[in-house]
């Protein structure tokens, strides 16, 4: 047993929750009869996550709206230009314009990470066909991403029934760290294909690459491989909230990967119905 939570309301000194971790006791490759159990105390980590979460989801309400008010002023910035304008002043406008978006991007991160730890994301649930939702992300991708040769292989001609804007979001995720943690590399290849009564989506990079014991925690909210947080800016929630995502909706994501050899994400997703 690994990892169990248990609560339970004390009589002197209240309600707690532990974690509960529990070994057989292996020696010289015999099992005996003996169990090793530990209990831990996370009451105080566990109150410490919510308020964590707390801020997060207030903070990221609260930022939204002055964002959007900047957003719309710069547009009508940008259609208000004087003709005579120099160069420079339109130049430093559109990267206004790109930085907001960032942080746009950035904040609904924070969003749907409160969300998902609160229990409130939503699933706007509708059949689609996943094959031509990685084709529409993968031809935008491509168009911010001239540099970079994405080469998509394989069809399912399946449909899913999901989160479209949210699978979308996922395959947008995982090409676009493809792309960024891939500095010496300019090609990403995705596959996808079926296996049984699932789709398959799977994304290589030929990039850095993640260590054994990286590639343990990649998923977890927050986390950031060293040598990434050293080279590249982020706070490390965009995997966290594409498992969360896949997890959501049946499927499951994982990776393998190996230091220097680049990396493959890939995640499988229950067929609705065959056409």
């Amino acid at each position: 047993m690994i990892d169990y939570e248990v609560e339970h309301d004390f009589p002197h000194i209240g309600k707690k929750v532990m974690l509960l971790n529990a070994y057989r006791i292996e020696f010289e490759g015999q099992y005996k009869d003996r169990i090793l159990i530990a209990i831990e105390d996370i009451t105080e980590k566990k109150e410490l996550d919510r308020r964590k979460d707390d801020f997060l989801s207030i903070a990221s309400h609260e930022l939204k709206t002055p964002l959007t008010t900047i957003k719309g002023l710069v547009q009508l910035l940008q259609r208000m230009v004087p003709e005579k304008s120099p160069e420079k002043f339109n130049t430093t406008l559109d990267k206004v314009s790109v930085y907001v978006d960032r942080l746009n991007i950035l904040i609904s991160d924070l969003l749907d990470t409160s969300k998902i730890q609160s229990g409130n994301i939503e699933l706007h649930l509708d059949p689609f066909e996943i094959d031509k939702t990685i084709r529409d992300t993968v031809e935008n991708l491509s168009v911010s991403a001239p540099h970079h040769k994405i080469s998509l292989k394989g069809s399912t001609n399946a449909t899913i029934l999901g989160d479209e804007l949210q699978i979308s979001q996922v395959i947008n995720n995982l090409i676009s760290n493809a792309i960024k943690y891939s500095p010496g590399s300019d090609k990403v290849d995705i596959y996808i294909n079926r296996v049984g009564n699932f789709v398959k989506i799977s994304v290589t990079d030929y990039g850095m690459g993640i260590s054994t014991q990286d590639k343990a925690k990649i998923f977890d909210r927050f986390f950031r491989a060293k040598e990434i947080q050293k080279k590249f800016p982020g706070l490390g929630i965009g995997l966290y909230i594409s498992h969360e995502i896949i997890a959501n909706h049946n499927g499951t994501l994982w990776v393998e990967s190996e230091i220097g050899q680049g990396s493959t994400f890939s995640f499988t997703l229950p067929i609705m119905k065959n056409h």
